[in-house]
């Protein structure tokens, strides 16, 4: 916080006119004092003279200064300074310091016959490593024996910071035994800061309470900002000097601001308690962020942006001071610890300001001001913020007071209503138990039902022995999802009737809307529908039947009369016709299609059956698809029905024909839970196809069963193979 105030700060140097530059004596007695009044000054717009030029320049155009320690204010000049140095002292080895340790550029050449001999360059634009005295100060070093005399010129350039001119020369020896005082003191200091920063930091995890955490980061921000005005950052953070050593100092500056003002308002609970004190903190934190983005750039609007950080932080402590006070004089509770440390921060920047007024002449004094003041600052409000974790801590256990009154109320309540209400569990048992019973009985009815309706279902079902006579090299894998299906097959050995001595057999997988009892009593219907259309005389193929069966499921359902309550079911349907001597069939399909394996014909080829789809081809087989026609059995919403397209096929030998419904492919499972999907599907028949009859439909089961696991059976799941 000490750089943060100096915006206000407007020092005039106090000249005389003298032509003669004045000349430094050194003696055993004023070592280590400032010899800025024993020099003569040259102020330049730019730096753009080297040291051999300015040396032309005549003595009449620099001015001599009366003041050991000069304020030249913030400012973006070049000030050349000349002066000569006499050893009257017993001492040969001295150390010239001069300028803040923030300052851009100070260099140092030794003059001899109007001639540089030497020069020294220190400054945070330049790296550390180039430094002759490895020191975070701006330091040069001064041999000079008793009796000689030596001349300097000495450049010093600001970026727009406010710049000082000491020019302190003490022996070797002596200023080491001075910088240890020093570093000893910055070591209590920032050793303070760490250990604010460590304890309250889990005061903060243990609290969650936001006020702690803004504490730590104003205090680790201003340790930061106070570690660059000493020229530590330089040294540690950004040795290479320039940009960032430069930037950092006003970003520090103005995160300090920022957490301070957070801290204050979460402190005093501005949002709830005084909401417009609040408003003039955000407009002085909006005024401090529009310093640090003007402080990204180089230029002018970085040179801005210097007094807008520093008048801001003034605001800023002047207003956390006034909302105090005023919150106080209106009665409320603001912690006197908190109170107090304020006063003593700007006390501390006030003794600093009139430092640079010259009003107070000890600058060391004057200087160490806000370092000082801040760290009573730091000490006070850690005591303040110790009283908080206390009061956070009766309230807290105020709290807990309150809600272990509050449950044991809660327990008396509880308890007389564990009372009712045991009484109304009897009482309900009682009443449960009797309708378990009544449930009982009809549960046991409704089972029994629905098992005899199995029973007639599997009666119309063709026998397996009925099955094997008419197609032996065949399999029907059916997995009823409950008791009853809404899944069904048909195999019949059927006659046209032009023809009496070539026969078909028919064979049909039925898929009814729904599954359980609704989907069973449709697939009775079906299953008569379908016996009913072998004996119709203009029934001859696969696509008259399905229209056979489409007319008389939507008349048996009524669906034609338009009717609101009119049922809408239907079902899905692969109906194949293979000839007796298996030289072809005739398929027809409602929204369910064929598959058909097939090898290669002995030239080595793959014959496509017409109307056909490739679907896969492997090195010996390929399976196909005869799609059926896009719409189902029975969904009549209109006068007329859409008829059925027949599909003849020429049957190689060894040709394996495949007739399902969608439960197989639709059931979820896997290491996702997804569904099968009919690409699964036709590689794993397509896999499979060579096999027997009876290991196919194992196959067909366990793959089933692996794909499953504990997932639910979402559908009824058929599945026919027949190898020609």
């Amino acid at each position: 916080m000490k750089a943060i105030f100096l915006s206000i700060i407007f020092f005039s140097i106090t000249i005389s006119f003298t032509q003669t530059s004045p000349v430094i004596h050194l003696d055993n007695e004023n070592l280590s004092n400032s010899f800025a009044n024993k020099t003569s000054i040259l102020v330049l717009d730019e730096d753009d003279l080297s040291a051999s030029q300015v040396l032309k320049i005549p003595d009449n155009q620099f001015v001599s200064v009366d003041q050991e320690i000069i304020n030249f204010d913030f400012t973006n000049k070049t000030y050349w300074v000349k002066f000569s140095v006499i050893n009257n002292s017993d001492f040969k080895e001295f150390y010239i310091e001069t300028a803040r340790a923030i300052t851009n550029k100070v260099n140092l050449y030794e003059v001899v016959n109007g001639v540089v001999v030497d020069s020294s360059f220190s400054g945070d634009d330049y790296p550390y490593a180039i430094k002759k005295i490895g020191h975070r100060k701006n330091l040069f070093q001064l041999n000079l024996d008793k009796g000689d005399t030596s001349t300097f010129l000495l450049k010093m350039v600001s970026d727009g910071e406010m710049l000082f001119f000491p020019l302190y020369i003490n022996n070797k020896a002596a200023f080491h035994t001075q910088d240890f005082k020093v570093q000893f003191t910055n070591g209590f200091y920032y050793g303070l800061i760490s250990l604010v920063f460590i304890i309250y930091f889990f005061f903060y995890i243990f609290l969650k309470d936001k006020s702690f955490l803004f504490y730590i980061f104003y205090v680790l921000s201003q340790g930061l900002l106070q570690f660059s005005l000493d020229g530590y950052s330089h040294h540690h953070f950004f040795s290479q000097g320039g940009y960032l050593t430069n930037h950092s100092l006003l970003l520090f500056a103005g995160i300090t601001i920022v957490f301070l003002l957070l801290y204050v308002n979460s402190f005093l609970d501005l949002k709830k308690r005084f909401p417009t004190l609040r408003r003039v903190f955000i407009g002085v934190g909006v005024f401090v962020i529009l310093g640090m983005v003007l402080a990204l750039f180089v230029g002018p609007l970085y040179v801005i942006a210097y007094p807008i950080i520093n008048l801001s932080s003034l605001f800023a402590i002047i207003v956390t001071v006034f909302s105090v006070l005023y919150i106080r004089a209106k009665g409320g509770n603001v912690d006197i610890f908190f109170t107090i440390a304020f006063i003593v921060l700007i006390t501390g920047a006030v003794i600093f300001i009139l430092g640079n007024f010259n009003l107070v002449e000890n600058k060391t004094f004057t200087l160490g001001a806000l370092k000082i003041s801040s760290a009573l600052e730091f000490v006070i409000l850690s005591i303040s913020m110790s009283n908080k974790y206390g009061q956070l801590q009766r309230e807290k256990n105020q709290a807990q007071a309150i809600a272990l009154k509050r449950l044991e109320e809660k327990n008396t309540l509880m308890d007389e209503i564990n009372v009712k209400l045991e009484q109304q569990v009897l009482e309900r048992t009682k009443k449960i138990e009797e309708q378990n019973v009544k449930l009982a009985v009809i549960n046991d009815e409704i089972v029994s039902s629905i098992k005899y309706a199995k029973r007639i279902q599997e009666a119309i079902l063709p026998a397996n022995d009925y099955v094997k006579a008419l197609i032996p090299d065949s399999f029907v894998y059916y997995l009823p999802k409950d008791v009853v299906s809404g899944d069904f097959y048909f195999v019949e050995k059927i006659f046209t009737s032009n023809s009496t001595v070539n026969g078909y057999t028919l064979i049909a997988a039925v898929d009814c809307t729904g599954h359980g009892v609704p989907g069973a009593f449709l697939s009775i219907v079906g299953n008569n529908l379908l016996t009913e259309s072998l004996t119709e005389i203009n029934v001859n193929t696969p696509a008259e039947a399905l229209d056979f069966l489409n007319v008389g499921l939507s008349k048996t359902l009524r669906q034609q009369q338009q009717q609101d309550d009119a049922v809408r079911d239907g079902m899905d349907i692969s109906l194949c016709a293979i000839s007796e001597d298996r030289s072809h069939l005739m398929f027809a399909g409602a929204k369910n299609p064929m598959y058909i394996v097939r090898r290669k014909d002995a030239n080595g080829n793959f014959v496509l059956p017409e109307h056909a789809e490739l679907r896969i081809e492997t090195k010996d087989l390929i399976l196909c698809e005869i799609k059926g026609d896009s719409h189902p059995i029975g969904n009549y919403f209109d006068n007329t029905l859409r008829p059925f397209t027949n599909h003849k096929v020429d049957l190689i030998e060894g040709d394996i024909i495949y007739l399902f419904s969608d439960g197989y492919a639709d059931q979820f499972g896997g290491p996702r839970e997804k569904k099968f999907t009919y690409g699964r599907f036709r590689e794993l028949l397509i896999k499979i196809s060579q096999l027997p009859a009876n290991e196919q439909e194992e196959n067909i089961h366990e793959t089933l069963v692996n794909w499953q696991g504990d997932t639910w059976q979402l559908d009824d799941i058929l599945v026919i193979g027949v190898k020609v």
